[in-house]
C-alpha cells in the first residue's frame, strides 16, 4: 500500500483541517513510528460537523430518498471496501498491531458484510396498521430518528465503524462518527470511500480527537438525536450523565468478562481451540474475550495443560508478517494497564501457570499469552474487563455452582458452553445472564445478529433488522378517524 491516508477531518463532504490547527500523531505500536499526523477536532469541530448532519437529515434528501436508492448506496459502499480490503486491512495492522492475518481475514472483509447486510434494510422498515374499530384507524410508522453521534473504540476500528454507522445509514439518519484517538485511519478511509460512490454532502461525518474535547462536546450537542457508543463502562457512566441534560436516546455496549463453561462430557480438542481463540485473539482486546474458564475440577488438570501447551505454540511478533498469530496490544498505557491487573492478580493469591517476558521498556506493547489458574470469584481477575491476553481459570463441583460462579460477575455480555448433552447445554443457558450464549463454538460473529448486554454490559440492541429499526428510527402513532359525527363533548 501507499502508506498514505486521508489525515484531515471529514465535514459535509469536504475535507477540512481542525479550527485549531492541532494534530495528532498516530503511531505503529508495533514499532513506535509515527504513521501520521491527523486534524484534532475540538468544540468547534464537533459543531461543525453537528451543524452539517443537522442540515443533511432536516433539509436534505438522505431521510426522504427512496429506500431502494439509498440501499444500494450502501451496496456501492460495500463493494469499494471489498476492493480495498488490503489497504484496509493493513491499515488496521499498523495503526493497532493487530496481525495482518486477522484484519484481511477477518475485520475488513466483515465490514463489507455489514454495509451489504444492511443495505437490504431500507425498503422492508415497516409499521403496524389496526383496523379493530370501524370508524377508526391506527397507523403506527416508523421514521428517521435524526442526527446520530457514534462513538467507537480503537480495538475492531474498521468494524466497529461498520457495525455502527451500517445500520444508522439504513434507517435514513445522518450521522457524526468519532473513532477512536488511537485509531482512527480506517474510520477516515470509510468516508473517503463514501464520497468516492456518492453519499450526500452531510450525511457521513468524521471527526478525529479526544474522548474528554471532541467525544464531550458532541455527545452534550443540542443537534444530535442519539448517542450510540461502544468502550469502558465506566465512560458509559460518564456519557449518561452528560447526555441527559438533552434527552438523548442512548445505546451502549459496554464490555464483558465472558465465562466458558465446560462440562465433562465436552469435547477437549474443540475446547481447547475454543479457549485459546476466546482470549487470545486481538490479545483479549475483544468486549466477548473468553477471560474466564470454569473447568470441572475433574478434568481440570489435562484441559490446563493442553491449554498451556497450545498457547506457548501461538507465534507472537511483527504484525504485517502473515504468519504472526498474535501481534500487540494497541497503545503502551494500556499495555502497562495489562501488566498492572496481572501483578494484582499475583497479590491476590492467584497461581500464574503461564507468562512470557514482561514489556521491555515503557513504549514496548507486546504482551505474551498469561494463564492464571486458583482464581476465585472474589478476586479482581474474575470480576473486572483485563481487555488482554489474560485467562483465568476456576473450578467447580456442580452445574448450579458453575452457573452461579458464571453470573457472579457485574458483566453479562457474553458466555461459552461446552457440552455434548443438548438439554443441559440449553438448561444452563437459560440460567446464564448474558445476552449472547454459545454453544459449543457457535459464537461466531453474523451481521444481521442481534448483540445484546445484561448489567453492566450495557443496554440497547446492535445490530439485527427489526432491532436496528428500533433503536435507529423513531415511532409515530396516526389516529385517523373514518367517523361522519362530530363529538359529543362539548355540546
Amino acid at each position: 500500500m501507499t502508506r498514505s491516508w486521508p489525515n484531515q477531518l471529514f465535514i459535509n463532504g469536504e475535507w477540512v483541517n481542525s479550527a485549531s490547527g492541532k494534530t495528532w500523531s498516530v503511531v505503529n505500536p508495533a514499532t513506535g513510528e509515527t504513521l501520521t499526523e491527523v486534524a484534532l477536532a475540538d468544540a468547534v469541530d464537533v459543531d461543525r460537523a453537528v451543524t452539517a448532519a443537522r442540515r443533511a437529515f432536516d433539509e436534505g434528501e438522505w431521510s426522504k430518498m427512496d429506500p431502494l436508492h439509498r440501499g444500494r448506496l450502501l451496496f456501492r459502499l460495500a463493494e469499494r471496501i471489498r476492493e480495498s480490503l488490503d489497504d484496509l486491512a493493513m491499515t488496521d495492522t499498523l495503526n493497532i498491531g493487530k496481525p495482518i492475518r486477522d484484519t484481511l481475514g477477518w475485520d475488513a472483509p466483515v465490514s463489507a458484510d455489514l454495509f451489504e447486510t444492511y443495505a437490504g434494510l431500507p425498503d422492508k422498515i415497516h409499521g403496524k396498521c389496526f383496523g379493530t374499530f370501524s370508524d377508526n384507524m391506527m397507523m403506527q410508522i416508523r421514521e428517521p430518528m435524526g442526527v446520530i453521534a457514534a462513538i467507537v473504540p480503537w480495538n475492531y476500528p474498521l468494524t466497529n465503524a461498520a457495525i455502527k454507522v451500517a445500520p444508522i445509514l439504513a434507517c435514513g439518519n445522518t450521522v457524526v462518527l468519532k473513532p477512536s484517538e488511537v485509531s482512527p485511519l480506517s474510520a477516515l478511509m470509510l468516508a473517503q470511500l463514501a464520497q468516492e460512490v456518492g453519499f450526500p454532502p452531510g450525511v457521513i461525518n468524521v471527526i478525529h480527537g479526544t474522548g474528554a474535547e471532541a467525544g464531550n462536546a458532541l455527545i452534550k450537542h443540542p443537534g444530535v438525536d442519539k448517542i450510540a457508543f461502544t468502550g469502558r463502562h465506566e465512560t458509559g457512566a460518564q456519557m449518561l450523565e452528560a447526555a441527559k441534560s438533552g434527552m438523548k436516546g442512548v445505546l451502549m455496549e459496554l464490555g464483558g468478562k465472558t465465562p466458558s463453561l465446560v462440562f465433562p462430557d465436552a469435547q477437549l480438542d474443540n475446547v481447547v481451540n475454543g479457549v485459546i481463540t476466546g482470549i487470545f485473539v486481538n490479545l483479549g482486546q475483544v468486549c466477548v474475550a473468553g477471560s474466564r474458564l470454569l473447568v470441572h475440577e475433574s478434568q481440570h488438570d489435562e484441559l490446563l495443560e493442553r491449554i498451556i501447551a497450545k498457547a506457548k505454540g501461538l507465534r507472537q511478533g511483527d504484525p504485517t508478517d502473515p504468519k504472526t498469530q498474535i501481534g500487540c496490544l494497541a497503545t503502551p498505557i494500556h499495555c502497562q494497564s495489562v501488566a498492572k491487573r496481572v501483578a494484582r492478580g499475583k497479590e491476590e493469591g492467584a497461581r500464574c501457570v503461564l507468562s512470557g517476558a514482561p514489556p521491555k521498556s515503557p513504549t514496548d506493547c507486546f504482551f505474551a499469552p498469561t494463564i492464571f489458574d486458583g482464581v476465585t470469584s472474589d478476586m479482581s481477575l474474575a470480576r473486572e474487563e483485563v481487555f488482554g491476553p489474560v485467562l483465568s481459570v476456576l473450578t467447580y463441583r456442580t452445574e448450579d455452582e458453575a452457573v452461579r460462579i458464571a453470573n457472579d460477575c457485574d458483566f453479562g455480555l457474553m458466555a461459552n458452553i461446552w457440552t455434548a448433552d443438548g438439554t443441559r447445554a440449553l438448561r444452563v443457558a437459560r440460567q446464564i445472564k448474558a445476552g449472547k450464549i454459545a454453544i459449543n463454538g457457535g459464537g461466531a460473529f453474523r451481521a444481521s445478529s442481534p448483540v445484546y448486554g445484561y448489567k453492566l454490559s450495557g443496554f440497547g440492541t446492535e445490530l439485527g433488522y427489526d432491532e436496528a429499526a428500533h433503536e435507529y428510527c423513531n415511532t409515530k402513532v396516526i389516529l385517523y378517524s373514518m367517523s361522519t359525527e362530530k363529538s359529543l363533548w362539548p355540546e
